[in-house]
């Protein structure tokens, strides 16, 4: 299934929206583009169809259509979708594995005051924790790079209006969502707190999976090359797993003996 997904979704490689669920959330500006109604961001992203990697939270389902609720590091977002999808581990105990999941889904509008638009999936399917974070990551880079165009824009004080390569008009947005310095400060602050919150939680996974792997081998250690390709297996990266070997060494977590075996420290 996860293959599959994932095979299924490379075509949301061609331009298509990225932005975090929270800004996604707070959009709604309508633009009107060659007899098309689509929607604009606050960081100025053309947003008629929508790719997004998110935890599921909560799955139901009437009929043939599934109502997911899903989590990125800023905000909860629900969509739906008429597909069949498998999603295990959705329950309310901490230690259950999570699930992951990517859609491709077609933004409906709805406009008025207090009405939120609507995403209705086309494709859908179970991901990689390692997808997520690439999302995470793809989608940071985007939006701070729309930020800093907007901080240009900002600065040079221009009038006319100017086109985004998503087609989304510069100057109309600025006026829709007042954006000035400070506003731009407080989004770039959430894409940075969306990245250090995933760099922190893979960070202390990395720690708890070395100990862990320490652990089995008891008094007898384990060679550090070893330890490395243990977890280089599981998807780390070989200079991460020896930067936080060395953090714990220096924690006074665990020792290497002369003979490159480590040990954990009792």
């Amino acid at each position: 299934m996860m293959h599959h997904a994932q095979k299924n979704l490379k075509h949301a490689l061609v331009p298509t929206c990225r932005v975090f669920f929270d800004e996604f959330l707070k959009s709604d500006f309508i633009v009107q583009e060659n007899g098309m109604t689509v929607l604009g961001t606050p960081t100025c992203a053309r947003c008629d169809r929508l790719f997004g990697v998110g935890e599921v939270k909560e799955v139901e389902t009437r009929g043939n259509i599934a109502r997911i609720k899903l989590t990125d590091p800023t905000a909860s977002l629900t969509i739906y979708t008429n597909k069949v999808i498998h999603v295990e581990g959705v329950k309310a105990n901490a230690e259950e594995k999570k699930t992951f999941l990517a859609f491709l889904g077609n933004v409906h509008l709805r406009e008025g005051a207090g009405k939120r638009n609507i995403i209705l999936a086309e494709e859908v399917g179970t991901v990689e924790a390692r997808v997520r974070n690439g999302w995470i990551l793809t989608t940071a880079w985007r939006t701070m790079e729309r930020i800093e165009l907007l901080r240009t824009t900002i600065s040079s004080k221009k009038e006319e209006n100017v086109f985004f390569s998503d087609k989304v008009i510069l100057k109309e947005a600025l006026e829709h969502y007042a954006l000035d310095n400070d506003k731009l400060d407080a989004l770039a602050s959430t894409v940075i707190n969306a990245v250090k919150n995933m760099w922190q939680h893979y960070h202390t996974t990395t720690k708890e999976m070395i100990v862990e792997t320490i652990k089995k081998v008891e008094k007898s250690g384990i060679e550090r090359e070893k330890l490395v390709q243990a977890l280089k297996n599981k998807g780390l990266k070989e200079a991460w797993v020896e930067e936080v070997i060395e953090e714990l060494i220096v924690e006074g977590q665990c020792y290497e003996m002369d003979n490159g075996v480590l040990k954990l420290s009792i």
